[in-house]
C-alpha cells in the first residue's frame, strides 16, 4: 500500500505543478484555497478510489474531536438524504467548514477537488458558474486546461474504481 500512496502523492505533485503553471499564466484565476463555490454546489457527495478514501479518513481522524463530530453529522445527514431519495439539486461537501469557507482536510482533499477548475474534459462542462462566467468574459481560447481524462485514468490505475460515498460510509 505504501507504493500506492507514493503514486498518489506523485500524481498530487504533477497536478499541483500544472495548477501552478495555469495560475502563473492566468492572473486572478478563481480557483484557489478559500474559494468554496464548488464545495457548496456539488451534484452529489464525492465518489473516490479506496486510496483516496483512506487519505480522507486519516485526515478526518486527525481533526479535533469537535470537528470530527461536525463532519460525522454532515456525513450522516447526507446518508439520510440519499436513503430517502431527497438529496436535492445542490450538495454541500461534508468536509467544508462553511463558516470559514475552507476545506477541513485541504491537504488530503481528493483528486477531483485538486483538479476542479484546472482540468476539464473537452466534451463535458466540469466547472462552476463562476468559471463559466470567466470563460464567457475571456473566451475559451484563452483558457489552457489540463487533461481530465488522463488524470482520471491514472487515478484508476493507482486506486481502482471509484467507491461511492454511501458505499464507503455504509460499510
Amino acid at each position: 500500500m505504501n507504493e500506492l500512496r507514493q503514486q498518489l502523492h506523485n500524481l498530487d505533485q504533477r497536478i499541483e505543478s500544472r495548477v501552478q503553471a495555469i495560475r502563473a499564466e492566468r492572473d486572478g484565476w478563481l480557483c484557489k484555497r478559500g474559494c468554496d463555490y464548488c464545495c457548496r454546489h456539488l451534484d452529489h457527495p464525492p465518489d473516490l478510489t479506496a486510496i483516496e478514501w483512506e487519505r480522507v479518513d486519516a485526515a478526518v481522524a486527525q481533526l479535533p474531536v469537535s470537528e470530527q463530530a461536525i463532519v460525522e453529522q454532515k456525513i450522516n445527514a447526507l446518508l439520510q438524504q440519499i436513503a430517502e431519495g431527497n438529496l436535492g439539486l445542490s450538495v454541500v461537501c461534508p468536509y467544508l467548514n462553511e463558516q470559514e469557507g475552507a476545506c477541513r482536510i485541504y491537504d488530503a482533499r481528493p483528486i477531483a477537488c485538486r483538479t476542479y477548475g484546472f482540468f476539464a474534459a473537452r466534451h463535458e462542462e466540469q466547472y462552476c458558474q463562476q468559471i463559466r462566467d470567466e470563460i464567457a468574459h475571456r473566451g475559451e481560447g484563452t483558457i489552457v486546461w489540463g487533461n481530465a481524462e488522463a488524470i482520471r485514468k491514472k487515478l484508476e490505475q493507482i486506486g481502482g474504481a471509484a467507491v461511492s460515498f454511501e458505499q464507503h460510509y455504509g460499510d
